[in-house]
C-alpha cells in the first residue's frame, strides 16, 4: 500500500503543517517529525511501517483516505470523482435559474477605482426587445439581478419597470451606488428582494472623498437616506466596502455604527467586505488578516453575515472561514454555470467582472441566441490539459480565467490563485481562528 499523490503540505508555522487530501477534502495538522514521517513514505511503493509510532500514523492516514493499494486505485478514485462532477454540471446546464440584467453602463458616479473605467462610452438603456430575448434565455427562472453601470438611474427607471412587469414574482438581488433608492423605493418594495447592496467606502468625509458624482457632489448623505427606507420597510440591504489602507481603521467602526442605527432591523442588514480588486495579493491579505481578526470571535453563521467575503474564497478556505464543507470542484465558479449576465446590446457574460469586455463575452442573444465554444462558459477541468495529473485540480477548478494572461484560449490553467489561497490565506486564517479559540 502506498500515499496517494494528492497531498498538499501546507506549513503552518510553529514546526507544524497542514496536510490536505485534495481526492475527498479531509485536512489534518501535523507536527514536523511525523510530516518526515510522511516525506519518506511518498518514495516508497510499498509502505513498512516501523514500530508502535509509524503503525499508528499508517492507520490514522488510512483512514483519512490518504493511503491506496497503487495508483491505479487513486487514478480511478479521481476518475469517479470527475465522473459524478460531470454529471451534476450536465443536469444543472439543464435549466437557467438565475439573469442578471446590466441595465445599461452609464453611470452617475466617478469612482476612480471603478473596474468598469470611468465614463464609460456606452449610455444605452436595455430596451423591451432586448429584456424580451433575454428572458428566453432562462428556462426554470427564479431570480433577476440587477446591475451596470447604475442600473437605478432616472433614465432607466422605464426600462427596469418594463423588467418587473414581465417577471414580477421572481427574488430581486440589485446592485447600486444608492442615490437614487429613494426615487425607485414605490417600484421595488412591491418586490420579493433578496438584498441590495450598496457601498459606503467609510464614513462621510471618507466615503465622499472616494464616491462622488459626475460633477464633483458628494453622495453619503443621500445613500444614507435611501438605506434608512428601505430597512425601516424590511427591504434587506446588503453592505459592501471597499477597502486600502486609507479606509482599513474605519470600516470596523462605521460597521458597528451601522449595526447600532439599524438595531430594529439587524436581520435585514448585512455586510460585503474586502480588499480593493486592484490590490496585490500581499497588500490583500495583510487587510483580510485584520478583518478577520475582528470577527474571529462570532459563529460562522454571524461570521458570514457580518462579512459576506468569508465565503467567497476557496473551498478549502472557507471551510476555515464560515465551516462550509469541502467539496471537489469541476470549473472555478458560478462563471462557469448558466447564471447569465446580459447587456444592453446583445452580449451575454459570465460575471460581474467581466461585463463590458468584449473578450470575456460567452456568447450573445440577440438577435439570436448563440454561444462561442471557446470561453469561460465551456471551461472546466477535463478541458485543461495541464489539470488532468494536478494535485490542485479538485480545489480549484483550473482557477479564475480573468486572471489569465490572454484571453485568446480559456482551456488553459490559472494556478497563482488556488497556490496563494491554500499556502497563504490558509495558514493565515487557519491560525487566526485557532488564537481565537484558545
Amino acid at each position: 500500500m502506498k500515499l496517494i499523490n494528492h497531498i498538499i503540505p501546507v506549513d503552518i508555522g510553529n514546526n507544524k503543517k497542514l496536510i490536505i487530501n485534495s481526492l475527498n477534502g479531509t485536512m489534518d495538522k501535523i507536527d514536523i517529525s511525523t510530516y518526515n514521517i510522511i516525506v519518506k513514505w511518498q518514495n516508497q511503493n510499498e509502505i513498512t511501517p516501523i514500530g508502535e509510532l509509524e503503525t499508528s500514523l499508517f492507520e490514522n492516514l488510512q483512514a483519512r483516505g490518504y493511503i491506496v493499494n497503487n495508483e491505479i486505485e487513486e487514478t480511478g478514485k479521481k476518475r469517479e470523482i470527475i465522473n459524478t462532477l460531470r454529471a451534476n454540471d450536465n443536469k444543472a446546464r439543464e435549466s437557467c435559474r438565475h439573469l442578471t440584467f446590466v441595465m445599461t453602463y452609464d453611470c452617475n458616479f466617478r469612482c476612480p477605482y471603478c473596474f468598469e473605467g470611468l465614463g464609460n462610452p456606452q449610455k444605452n438603456v436595455i430596451s423591451p426587445e432586448y429584456i424580451d430575448a433575454a428572458l428566453k434565455l432562462a428556462n426554470n427562472l427564479e431570480s433577476i439581478g440587477l446591475f451596470g453601470g447604475e442600473p437605478l438611474l432616472p433614465k432607466t427607471k422605464n426600462a427596469v419597470e418594463y423588467l418587473i412587469s414581465k417577471a414580477p414574482n421572481k427574488t430581486y438581488n440589485i446592485t447600486t451606488n444608492g442615490y437614487y433608492l429613494e426615487e425607485f423605493f414605490e417600484l421595488l418594495s412591491p418586490l420579493k428582494i433578496a438584498f441590495i447592496m450598496v457601498t459606503l467606502d467609510g464614513e462621510e468625509a471618507t466615503h465622499n472623498s472616494r464616491r462622488y458624482l459626475a460633477n464633483g457632489n458628494p453622495t453619503f448623505q443621500k445613500i444614507m437616506a435611501g438605506i434608512h427606507k428601505y430597512l425601516e420597510n424590511d427591504i434587506p440591504i446588503r453592505i459592501r466596502m471597499n477597502l486600502d489602507e486609507n479606509n482599513l481603521e474605519e470600516s470596523n467602526r462605521l460597521k458597528q455604527q451601522l449595526m447600532k442605527k439599524f438595531a430594529m432591523h439587524q436581520d435585514k442588514l448585512s455586510f460585503e467586505i474586502s480588499a480593493m480588486m486592484e490590490m496585490n495579493s500581499k497588500e490583500k491579505l495583510e487587510i483580510n488578516k485584520k478583518l478577520f481578526n475582528e470577527d474571529k470571535k462570532y459563529s460562522y453563521e454571524e461570521r458570514e453575515k457580518n462579512n459576506t467575503y468569508w465565503g467567497r474564497n476557496s473551498p478549502i478556505v472557507n471551510a476555515i472561514t464560515v465551516g462550509s464543507k469541502i467539496r471537489p470542484t469541476y470549473s472555478f465558479c458560478q462563471a462557469h454555470s448558466n447564471n447569465f449576465l446580459v447587456d444592453p446590446y446583445g452580449y451575454i457574460y459570465p460575471c460581474l467582472p467581466s461585463v463590458g469586455v468584449d473578450a470575456l463575452a460567452i456568447g450573445k442573444y440577440y438577435p439570436q441566441i448563440k454561444f462561442n465554444e471557446n470561453s469561460i462558459f465551456n471551461r472546466n477541468i477535463e478541458k485543461i490539459e495541464e489539470c488532468q495529473n494536478c494535485i490542485y485540480s479538485l480545489l480549484c477548478g483550473g482557477g479564475c480565467p480573468l486572471k489569465l494572461d490572454n484571453y485568446e484560449n480559456f482551456y488553459k490553467p490559472e494556478c497563482n490563485s488556488i497556490k496563494d489561497q491554500i499556502h497563504n490565506y490558509l495558514p493565515m486564517f487557519y491560525n487566526t481562528q485557532k488564537a481565537g479559540e484558545a
